[in-house]
């Protein structure tokens, strides 16, 4: 009896010993793998880091690959770890119909996405938001204030069937452990989101403001169109663009400016109205559907949309923004911008930004084109006598404060007359135009070209003696001797100009003089053969030698 019980007790002692041999030993296992969750929170660069290390870690915990991760981001749930070689939806919508769903995940524990027989669980959840593909057996959900932030699905793979009680416990644990930390890169993550998106606002706030400074001191329609389009195109990150204004006479959309063409030469020509682009219908298009409508479309398609045409300027074209130009409630043209950079899609903040410009590009544009119908010639597009007189007046009175030099020019075309009595008017109209272009492109900037009266042009120099004014004064002759204009079929015209040179204050200190003293050298160079310049003086106008300056 006596040894009976004392083997029953060694027995027992043996036991105890082997359940605190396993018991520290599964302590041991557990604290290992804390250690490696732990290890891998410390190590992670942020959510994306920790989850794509929290994914490694369960792929060699439980023999399967098929692990995905999904977080939210504004109101959708976006893929950032994918299992492999499973091609399910990278984003689905936050859900919150579904009470049974609901109820499952809320308990904050790993939840069967199958029953007992391998049927799927909450199908419509799966079925809707395209995750079927992902074959799901397990889902856990992380919360962060109440709120799910992050979906990790564990799926079906030929290496992984089901998890082992001590499996389904330990990943709980390492997912309680990693939930408030997730939730904390996610909410560190929307800051960071939503400063960035401040900081867009207010950069294109300060863009918008610097625009609508740049327009109200801008008085020239075309530079004003050039300075509005390339600012829309740099802020919003595009390729190129271009601005079309209406055109009542022809009932069409009519490209003013383009930016950001690879040819160069081709934009410059565009631009300088050298080059003709197609012209739009009201209705016809992207462009002529938005003048039309008077509202915006964005259309990532390109040619594959049906609103879409080809022409000329508007060709490689993979998305479009286009906004109309609205002023005073009429539509008086539309903004084209067209491919983002780097493959980018236009979005609702792009839209958002390009209205507001172009609520204040359309009131400047109005208002310059009101200008320069007060201002200059509705034939030659140079400023008419009265602006020029005025002009004329601040240049002298500046020159007289600041003692700078200023000179002026007078052109005439020779025997126009003769032009209009053989060939007509509307030849003569087209001589004018041309040789108005062509002095606009000759002069400086600075310059300042006019139409005095009928074939009379004058154009003021500022900082310009009268040695310096003769070398624009020539070069500008020769060029406009270059002008080739057709009369008939068999008949062309080249137009020659007489021109006198005048400087402040030698010939004149105020306008009237110094006007009178550029008209007498004008018609020295009339009464001497024509195709000449002179120079006035009181001692007598002076010929200047025709030379081969261009």
């Amino acid at each position: 009896m006596l040894s009976y019980n004392i083997t029953r007790m060694y027995i027992w002692a043996t036991m105890s010993n082997n359940n605190e041999i396993s018991n520290i030993e599964n302590n041991v296992v557990h604290l290992s793998r804390m250690f490696d969750i732990s290890t891998i929170a410390n190590q992670a660069l942020g959510v994306y880091d920790l989850l794509k290390k929290l994914s490694d870690y369960i792929v060699k915990l439980i023999n399967n690959e098929n692990i995905s991760f999904y977080i939210l981001e504004g109101q959708i749930f976006k893929s950032v770890v994918t299992a492999q070689n499973l091609r399910a939806d990278e984003c689905f919508e936050s859900e919150q119909d579904n009470e049974a769903f609901l109820s499952a995940i809320n308990e904050g524990k790993i939840v069967d996405a199958r029953n007992e027989h391998g049927d799927i669980l909450y199908a419509s959840f799966w079925e809707k938001n395209g995750l079927e593909k992902l074959k799901p057996k397990y889902l856990r959900a992380f919360f962060s204030n109440g709120v799910p932030v992050c979906f990790c699905f564990i799926g079906l793979s030929d290496t992984f069937k089901s998890l082992t009680d001590e499996q389904r416990q330990m990943l709980d644990i390492a997912f309680d452990y990693v939930e408030p930390i997730i939730g904390k890169y996610l909410n560190d993550l929307k800051k960071e989101h939503e400063i960035i998106k401040l900081q867009k606002s207010l950069y294109n706030i300060s863009i918008l403001y610097n625009i609508s400074q740049a327009v109200n001191f801008i008085d020239d329609l075309k530079r004003l169109l050039q300075v509005i389009l390339s600012k829309a195109i740099d802020t919003l990150e595009a390729e190129k663009g271009s601005l079309m204004l209406y055109d009542y006479s022809q009932n069409s959309l009519q490209v003013r400016v383009v930016y950001g063409l690879q040819d160069k030469k081709v934009e410059e020509g565009i631009n300088n109205g050298i080059i003709q682009c197609s012209k739009i219908k009201a209705g016809e298009g992207v462009a002529g559907m938005v003048f039309l409508e008077r509202k915006p479309i964005i259309t990532n398609l390109g040619s594959a949309d049906p609103r879409f045409i080809v022409k000329d300027i508007l060709t490689n074209t993979h998305s479009l923004l286009c906004v109309p130009l609205i002023a005073k409630g009429e539509a008086i043209g539309v903004i084209n911008i067209t491919n983002k950079k780097n493959g980018k899609l236009f979005n609702q903040k792009d839209l958002e930004f390009m209205t507001s410009l172009a609520n204040q590009a359309a009131i400047a544009i109005d208002n310059a084109k009101l200008y320069e119908l007060a201002t200059k010639d509705g034939l030659t597009k140079l400023y008419i006598y009265r602006h020029f007189y005025t002009l004329l007046e601040n240049e002298i009175r500046r020159c007289a404060r600041y003692k700078r030099d200023m000179s002026l020019l007078m052109l005439d075309i020779d025997n126009f007359k003769n032009v209009n009595d053989t060939y007509g008017h509307l030849i003569g109209d087209q001589i004018l135009r041309e040789l108005s272009r062509v002095i606009a492109e000759t002069v400086r900037k600075i310059d300042i070209p006019a139409r005095y009266g009928g074939e009379e042009f004058v154009v003021i120099l500022p900082e310009t003696t009268k040695d310096d004014a003769v070398v624009i004064a020539e070069r500008l002759r020769k060029n406009i001797s270059k002008i080739t204009v057709a009369a008939n079929e068999t008949t062309t015209i080249s137009p020659t100009t007489s021109i006198g040179v005048a400087q402040y204050p030698y010939d004149g200190v105020d306008p009237k003089t110094l006007i009178n003293a550029a008209d007498t050298a004008l018609y020295h160079s009339k009464n001497n053969g024509k195709n000449i310049v002179s120079t006035y003086s009181k001692d007598g106008c002076k010929l200047i030698e025709r030379t081969e300056i261009i």
